[in-house]
């Protein structure tokens, strides 16, 4: 047994050499390699990969390098830059789901237009309210269901401009003058009646309604509109629906209009309760609603 060992260990010596020798480094460089430890950058660098490997798996991949920088930040024990970040998903081949940006066809008049109220004269946006409750925005998209896709449902969801928070949403099959009116009169509830100075929408029939436009005039207040074939006029809610399917519905699709009810109120939970926003100081909209509703208490 002895000798069996023996030769055993002078063959495991023997691979080694010609291991060393293939790669073109010295044996002793070899079993420094071998009882070095990790450094203290390497053992962290391992927990942030687990917690970020297990993060993007939750939510399939969707998160790039500034919403993980926010996540870890926020949610760990560990700091990172984005630079950093960058380098730990290069050398991990970590892959986020990458949104690739739409672009106008029409080229942005440069006027203002005085139906929409968020338009400044130098054709800027004013998407920056000062508190809550003070701009709304408001947007139609359309959800798909079904095996081949043939179902098809119209949400209507309504936005705070001051925390993202999206205060209420109805669906419907179609988009008429009743859903848009039925979420708008829904976000009132859910502020226990607190009103907007302003509600911006694009120019859509439903939009441009009686029936809206009187519930508007009923509670004072001013409905802004996009100028026609301009979406980034609301960009706030083209942002929202890009999430909503590139986030979520490309990885699942509701077979039924019962499923993708469910998946729609799914979503706006997580978008509202879990989704950290950069531009929120990495809080997600209920956390930035509640911690401007504190200061002002």
């Amino acid at each position: 047994m002895q000798k069996y060992r023996a030769i055993q260990a002078l063959s495991q010596e023997a691979s080694i050499s010609y291991m060393c020798q293939y790669l073109g480094v010295s044996r002793a460089a070899y079993y420094k390699w071998l009882k070095r430890r990790p450094s203290h950058r390497e053992q962290e660098d391992k927990m942030i990969v687990e917690y970020v490997v297990k993060l993007e798996e939750d939510n399939n991949y969707i998160f790039g390098v500034n919403r993980l920088v926010t996540y870890v930040n926020m949610e760990t024990e560990y700091h990172v830059s984005s630079n950093k970040m960058r380098r730990i998903m290069h050398d991990y081949r970590i892959v986020a789901s990458v949104r690739v940006a739409k672009h106008d066809r029409r080229s942005e008049q440069k006027q203002a237009v005085f139906d929409n109220k968020l338009l400044t004269d130098k054709a800027t946006h004013k998407f920056h309210p000062d508190r809550s409750n003070e701009v709304w925005v408001t947007d139609c998209s359309e959800i798909k269901y079904g095996i081949k896709g043939t179902g098809k449902l119209r949400v209507s969801a309504i936005k705070d401009l001051y925390d993202h928070s999206v205060i209420a949403w109805r669906v419907e099959a179609t988009e008429t003058a009743n859903l848009v009116t039925k979420t708008f009169e829904a976000a009132l509830s859910a502020t226990c009646g607190k009103k907007p100075q302003i509600l911006h929408s694009d120019q859509g029939s439903s939009y441009t309604s009686g029936t809206y436009n009187l519930a508007l005039a009923k509670n004072g207040i001013t409905h802004s509109m996009s100028r026609p074939g301009t979406p980034g006029d609301n960009s706030p809610m083209e942002s929202l629906w890009s999430h909503m399917k590139t986030d979520f519905f490309t990885f699942r699709r509701p077979l039924s209009e019962d499923e993708a009810i469910m998946m729609v109120a799914e979503f706006m939970d997580w978008y509202n309760q879990q989704r950290r926003q950069e531009t929120l100081n990495g809080m997600t909209p209920e956390e930035y609603r509640n911690h401007a509703v504190q200061e002002v208490a």
